[in-house]
């Protein structure tokens, strides 16, 4: 790969590709209720609430009375990081709030419509300006929220099907400190690079479901949902700092590199320090599947499992619109697999005890990767308690999510550097709370 396609990769991975930051699978949220998170996602083949919107819509056929679930989740997640095994830091980007609504409304002939809202992906990161790797990225943020309309509709008294639509609101912000160099590789000043962009929530896909009771007291879930192709389109700004300034002005009249060329001979040209352009990227979400199983051992004793496979080899790269130009940054993530299992006791009139433990694959190859999230699988435990009373319900969750330690090499497209990325020690404080009222 010449000099060049080296920085001009290197520019859209500085800038854009925090889109595809790990976040056990991917980038995806799974928190669609607080129950929902309690029980591990254990949630296919029975309702519990109006989240039945996001874990199986078919089972908003359990639904007798207009149903309406309002809440939210927090995230806290932190880890150590280290460069070259040296310079150990931390990265924590702080809280997020994650919020959920839905409703569901039965309807003549065995429909039933339900509407969902809430945030499927979403990611945040935050290092310090002077760690190794701040061209890669310092600050990043993603958030993809979904508006879920979806109409069920029963079949038998056994089996129900339900069709969706999931329209996207996808936005993201991302500060980096790119590398200038000459043209024969030396590095010579850092920029500070500022991007945002959003979709304009112009982009949908759908979603098919289907719900089975093999027996009155166990019953079966499957549900499909489809890719979702985005384009996200912002604004790109550079600015070259003060400190290196002088040194980046020494080349002027003479060839060199950078992935914002355009600021700096803007720089050159006229002693501004910044320019701003167009940025953005087509994307495509990946399709995914999930099976589950519901189980009323007893009256008070409930079980639930779910595996959800997710298509995250469709990212094999990423298209990119800079103002550097056209670019292709691969990355050839692999397919994954998210499994759950749930556990909720009645062991009083109006209280429910909740426990689930979830195994969360990184999609990461290993090779191909960046600083955007630290990558590495995810263990996942949560409890959870609900208290009922007439019509109303409220349950309460906590979780934590530990990270397991990895080691992955990042290189520096603009030097060729490549350095060893370690992160361990990584955990994320989840807690969460929904409302629930049956008219």
């Amino acid at each position: 790969m010449k000099m060049n396609e080296k920085l001009a990769a290197m520019a859209a991975t500085g800038s854009l590709v925090a889109t595809t930051a790990a976040y056990g699978a991917g980038f995806a949220l799974y928190q669609g209720s607080a129950a929902g998170n309690a029980l591990g996602g254990g949630l296919v083949g029975k309702a519990y609430d109006a989240s039945a919107n996001y874990y199986n819509p078919a089972t908003l056929a359990d639904l007798t009375n207009t149903t309406v679930t309002v809440g939210f989740i927090t995230e806290h997640p932190t880890t150590d990081v280290s460069v070259d095994h040296k310079h150990g830091r931390k990265m924590d980007p702080g809280g997020f709030v994650i919020p959920h609504f839905h409703v569901a409304q039965p309807m003549p002939y065995g429909f039933t419509f339900g509407l969902g809202f809430g945030a499927e992906y979403g990611l945040g990161t935050h290092y310090h300006q002077s760690w190794d790797l701040a061209s890669d990225t310092r600050d990043t943020t993603i958030e993809g929220f979904v508006l879920n309309p979806n109409l069920a509709y029963s079949i038998t008294d056994d089996w129900s099907v339900s069709a969706g639509f999931r329209v996207l609101y996808f936005t993201f912000d991302q500060h980096s400190m790119p590398d200038a160099v000459s043209a024969n590789g030396a590095r010579v000043g850092t920029m500070r690079n500022h991007i945002h962009a959003d979709n304009g929530f112009a982009d949908w896909g759908w979603q098919l479901s289907t719900r089975y009771k093999i027996l009155d007291n166990l019953s079966a879930g499957l549900m499909y949902k489809s890719y979702i192709d985005t384009k996200v389109r912002g604004t790109s700004n550079t600015r070259v700092r003060y400190r290196d300034y002088s040194s980046i002005d020494r080349l002027k009249g003479t060839p060199y590199y950078s992935p914002y060329k355009a600021a700096i001979d803007k720089g050159l040209d006229d002693g501004a320090r910044s320019h701003t352009g167009s940025g953005g990227a087509d994307l495509r979400l990946p399709q995914s599947l999930t099976a589950g199983l519901n189980w009323d051992v007893t009256d008070t004793f409930h079980v639930g499992a779910s595996v959800t496979w997710t298509q995250w080899s469709c990212i094999q790269e990423i298209d990119f619109d800079l103002p550097g130009g056209h670019q292709h940054v691969p990355l050839k993530w692999d397919d994954t697999i998210r499994a759950g299992f749930g556990l909720a006791w009645d062991f009083h009139d109006n209280f429910t005890a909740m426990g689930s433990y979830v195994y969360d694959q990184d999609p990461c190859s290993g090779y191909w990767n960046c600083t955007m999230l630290p990558p590495g699988d995810r263990h996942i435990m949560t409890f959870g308690l609900g208290w009922h009373w007439e019509n109303w319900e409220v349950v309460a969750s906590y979780g934590i999510v530990f990270m397991c330690t990895q080691s992955t090499p990042i290189t520096n497209r603009a030097t060729g550097e490549t350095h060893t990325f370690d992160t361990h020690g990584g955990w994320s404080h989840s807690a969460g709370m929904s409302v629930t009222y049956r008219f």
